[in-house]
């Protein structure tokens, strides 16, 4: 037989999932409606970067909901260029004529690779709305092999990673501690840690540029 707080608690927790749900198709009908009116208003164009943003973060909830309900991953075989490609478009859609976006790719490229497209394509998009967001004039998408392992990586030319997010061994969160971009990095190396080869682990790596200002962020997978 069920407690009375049990079946309260599961309604709470349906209650959360659907509003969470509701929440994110609302933004992408809002983002649907900003994409339509284009770049012309610095303040549309301002908009349509907070709405993506909010976007990250309901699809970060509802992800973290679904791992904690299932707790695994779903890995099958994707294709690297793909989502390079994928995340170019959105980048470039985004950025209009304010920022220039340059991809940079091996001439030996991995036709497959096997990693979790949900969790790796969320992660990457954060990087990159985060790279708009900070960026003066350009922000560049990168791919290629190194010890085994594939990286993604996203760059700008005018963020800069506080100290606390550069330490490979970040603290323990607390309730309500974390938030801007550091919700994303932490995130990013949830779905980082979370894929597992041959005992090799996935890994965020984060650098503040010594060739000029801006970031690098790589997402590598085993």
């Amino acid at each position: 037989m069920v407690s009375a707080t049990t079946a309260e608690s599961c309604n709470a927790r349906a209650l959360i999932e659907s509003n969470a749900r509701e929440a994110a198709d609302l933004v992408g009908e809002l983002t649907l409606l900003l994409d339509r009116v284009g770049n012309e208003n610095a303040y549309l164009s301002a908009a349509r970067m907070v709405t993506r943003r909010l976007a990250d973060r309901l699809g970060q909830v509802m992800t973290l909901e679904r791992l904690a309900r299932t707790g695994g991953l779903r890995p099958d075989a994707w294709s690297p260029i793909e989502v390079v490609e994928e995340l170019e478009h959105e980048a470039i859609s985004l950025a209009g004529e304010r920022i220039d976006v340059q991809v940079h790719a091996p001439e030996l490229v991995p036709q497959y690779w096997f990693f979790d497209r949900e969790l790796v394509t969320m992660t990457l998009s954060n990087a990159v709305h985060s790279a708009l967001a900070h960026a003066k004039d350009t922000i560049g998408l990168e791919f290629g092999l190194k010890n085994g392992c594939l990286g993604f990586s996203v760059l700008d030319d005018g963020g800069a990673f506080p100290a606390e997010l550069l330490a490979e061994e970040p603290p323990r969160l607390e309730r309500g501690d974390c938030n801007g971009n550091a919700l994303g990095i932490y995130f990013a190396r949830m779905v980082a840690a979370a894929h597992v080869n041959v005992g090799r682990q996935g890994r965020i790596e984060l650098v503040n540029r010594t060739d000029g200002a801006g970031t690098r962020f790589t997402l590598w997978l085993p």
